[in-house]
This record gives C-alpha cells, sequence and structure tokens, in this order.
C-alpha cells in the first residue's frame, strides 16, 4: 500500500483542487485520510475494508462496494470522504500501479496471488529499470523485493520528491486528537489514537525537512517506483473523489 505521505499528499492535492478553506472541513478531511492505516496489524482488514478473498491475497484491495454501501451516503462528512479518498488511493495502487508494474509469482515462477505462495515478485520493465537479459524484466525473491533496499526503502527515497512537489498540509489541531469525531464503526478509538498521533509526528517532522530539501539536497534515484506514475495515480484519485462530490 501507498505510504502515508503519500496518502496525505494526494488529500493535500485534492484539498487545493476543491479550493478548501474551511478550516474544520480540512482537518477532518486529513485526518479521515491518514486514519484507516492507524490501526494495529490485526485490525486492518475491517479498516481497509478487505474482505475474505481479497484477504487471502499478497495484493489486497479495499472493496470500495463495500464501504459506499455502508458509508456512500455520508460522503458529505469530510471525515467520511477523507477516509474514502484513502481507501480509493489503495485500491488503484494495488490494481493499477501493481497491475502494469509487477507480476506475482509462485516457486516455479508461474502467477499467484495468494499470500502464503507467492515467492518472487518481477518488476516489469518500461525502459528505465535494469533488466534481466532476454526476459525484459527483472526478478526479486519476495523478501528482498519488500525490504528497505527496495520496495520499503523507496518510500523513504521518494519522500523528498513528493515533499517538494506537493504541498502537504496537516491538521492544525493534531493535539486535539482525543476529542475527535470518528464516524466510521471500523475503526477502534482506544487503538487508533495513540498510533494515529506517532503518525502524525512523524509526517510533520517530514514536511519540516521541507526547506532543506528544495534547496537542493541530493535525492536518490528510485530502484523499484516510478515517480510519475505515482503522480499520475494521484491526480486519478483527485479526479475520480472530486466527480463524486
Amino acid at each position: 500500500m501507498p505510504g502515508y505521505v503519500i496518502h496525505m499528499a494526494t488529500a493535500s492535492r485534492l484539498l487545493e483542487e476543491k479550493g478548501e478553506t474551511n478550516s474544520s472541513f480540512i482537518d477532518a478531511f486529513l485526518l479521515g485520510n491518514i486514519i484507516p492505516d492507524a490501526m494495529a496489524r490485526n485490525a486492518k482488514k475491517e479498516s481497509h475494508f478487505w474482505d475474505d478473498e481479497t484477504y487471502k491475497n499478497l495484493n489486497r484491495i479495499p472493496n470500495m462496494e463495500d464501504f459506499l454501501s455502508e458509508y456512500g451516503d455520508s460522503l458529505g462528512d469530510p471525515f467520511v470522504l477523507g477516509y474514502y479518498t484513502h481507501l480509493l488511493l489503495d485500491n488503484l495502487f494495488v490494481k493499477e500501479y501493481w497491475g502494469e508494474h509487477f507480476d506475482m509469482l509462485d516457486k516455479d515462477m508461474n502467477p499467484e496471488s495468494l499470500y502464503e505462495k507467492v515467492q518472487y515478485m518481477r518488476v516489469k520493465n518500461d525502459g528505465n529499470k535494469a533488466s534481466i537479459k532476454g526476459t525484459g524484466a527483472i526478478i526479486y525473491p519476495r523478501e528482498d523485493f519488500f525490504s528497505d533496499r527496495l520496495y520499503y526503502g523507496d518510500y523513504d527515497r521518494m519522500y523528498p520528491y513528493i515533499l517538494e512537489k506537493y504541498n502537504i498540509q496537516l491538521p492544525k489541531n493534531i493535539r486535539e486528537l482525543d476529542e475527535i469525531r470518528i464516524p466510521i464503526s471500523q475503526i477502534n478509538r482506544e487503538e487508533t489514537i495513540p498510533i494515529l498521533h506517532g503518525m502524525l509526528d512523524k509526517v510533520s517532522r517530514l514536511c519540516d525537512r521541507k526547506n532543506v530539501i528544495t534547496r537542493g539536497d541530493k535525492k536518490e534515484p528510485l530502484k523499484i517506483f516510478e515517480l510519475e506514475h505515482i503522480y499520475n495515480l494521484i491526480e486519478k484519485v483527485v479526479s475520480n473523489v472530486c466527480y463524486m462530490i
């Protein structure tokens, strides 16, 4: 799933597109955008609307129909709209970005999606990434692919680019999180609030570095992701959400 700086960039870009200036709307929308990830690992099935079939896979995809069936009439609530935006980004990230860039393979190099059976990840060559001779792609063992050297490390490597490109907004009343209204029943307040504080503190520290980054700090090239495709995905989410409202 996208790192939460990408989620906050998407939320901030949407607020910019919408021209929203109401501070209460902005805070609720931003919190809705990040709160699905502010859950213990064993509770993310519910917070991300992964159905039983999806949950079996490595590429778990939020069921947008399930979310809209329960909360579609509440999209006028900025918190719910933010939550929807988060799930839509996750949904398109897996269905479209993964679908275009990655293949999941079993031990015999056959296509596979079941969590316990995926052994390799193939990065499709689009002309920018290195490739195994004759294959047009590079194949990594699963544990190597999902490592700080590659996939997860790229989240950190892309943050300077994201922070430079997007004017990321954060909730103004971070210290009042204990009192926020959470109109999503899948969120457990007692578990979520401490995690949410930590996530927002980390994003805040990253954003504090923005002025240093834009003065020309060295940016490392990404090893797995394609930045322009991430930007395009953000714009697609913004366009889709604006159409919904």
